[in-house]
């Protein structure tokens, strides 16, 4: 397997995305390039390579890539890893072949919250929190937060709507010894289209879905076209769930959106009577999307928890760990505390 990596133009040294910047950034140098530098400078590379060495147009694109030149050891990842680091040297390695035909996303929403602000968003969501283990936040701990993109399918859709039928408004009152009934109908008529676009599914089975759900949403308007240069310095994953295995889900909640939205619109009666709700579902687009989140995990007690944080907005999400120790010792205190006071109040009432 192919691996790759950017180098920086100005010294050579592995390049990495930085969040805060929005840009690609080297460490040493401290020289920084957009992902539009970036793609022209590498872009220009390949064609001088390839007026140099007369090389297949399909093997240039590892003329902006190196089997980590920085220290030649063999990278070993999953086989659904195509973002990771050199487990020797630590500079960020892009597995190409993982990245390619197919399994090349179209779009990627890039991380806008670095590593240290990941950090400190877990540490103070945490702090909140009475009785978690002492080491849960300790700097050992939190170095394992690993910023990762994740595969998610993305569709838009279009849902084509026919809905005819009766609304009912009843009133009665009394005036005197009359009893009066109000009897109103209305014709309810609603045809249109509706555009629900940006959709997402995760695609990934190695990660638990409701964790990721809880970190949703995401401002899928920020996605941009998929660069490799993005990844860089960050672990990525590619999907191992297939589009058609998705449609239905995504189908699902187009079609409650839709048949929401409209019914926002009828209002309400006293009763309705739906003769026609055609809603009709055609595709405009589906798109393989990369998705960014910080993920840590921590062992205690022989049980494993997950932590999310959504990668673009802060939402944090997780089961947190109870150290029944400190619990049943402040129980004890508690407990210690009152029987004292009782005892007071009754040398007091004495």
């Amino acid at each position: 397997m192919a691996t790759a990596s950017y180098k920086c133009p100005s010294c050579g040294a592995g390049l990495m995305f930085d969040p805060a910047l929005q840009k690609i950034k080297c460490d040493f140098c401290l020289s920084e390039f957009t992902i539009a530098d970036l793609e022209d400078y590498n872009s220009r590379l390949t064609d001088q390579a390839e007026q140099q060495t007369d090389v297949p147009a399909d093997a240039a694109e590892h003329l902006v890539a190196y089997h980590c030149d920085s220290c030649g050891a063999e990278v070993v990842t999953e086989e659904t890893t195509s973002a990771t680091f050199c487990y020797y040297c630590h500079n960020p390695v892009l597995l190409t072949g993982r990245l390619s035909g197919q399994y090349r996303p179209q779009k990627v929403i890039p991380f806008a919250i670095d590593k240290d602000k990941a950090v400190e968003i877990f540490r103070q969501w945490a702090g909140k929190r009475r009785y978690v283990p002492r080491d849960f936040t300790s700097s050992s701990q939190l170095e394992k937060i690993t910023g990762l993109y994740l595969p998610h399918w993305m569709a838009d859709y279009r849902a084509d709507i026919d809905y005819a039928g009766k609304g009912v408004n009843r009133r009665v009152w009394m005036s005197g010894n009359t009893e009066y009934t109000e009897h109103q109908e209305f014709t309810i008529a609603r045809q249109g289209s509706i555009d629900v676009d940006h959709v997402h599914e995760i695609a990934f089975k190695k990660i638990d879905k409701q964790l990721l759900d809880s970190i949703t949403p995401y401002d899928e308007s920020k996605a941009v076209d998929f660069s490799l240069a993005y990844l860089s310095g960050f672990f990525a994953e590619k999907y191992d769930i297939l589009q058609p295995e998705i449609q239905p889900v995504v189908e699902e909640r187009v079609w409650r959106y839709a048949t929401t939205l409209v019914q926002e619109t009828i209002g309400a009666y006293s009763s309705v009577d739906m003769e026609k709700t055609d809603v009709r579902l055609s595709a405009k687009g589906w798109h393989y999307a990369l998705l960014p989140a910080w993920i840590m995990t921590y062992l205690y007690r022989g049980k494993v928890f997950v932590y999310a944080i959504n990668g673009q907005t802060g939402k944090i999400h997780g089961a947190l760990p109870v150290d029944r120790k400190r619990l049943s010792l402040t129980s004890v205190i508690m407990a210690a505390v009152i029987f004292v006071l009782l005892i007071l109040g009754g040398l007091f009432i004495w």
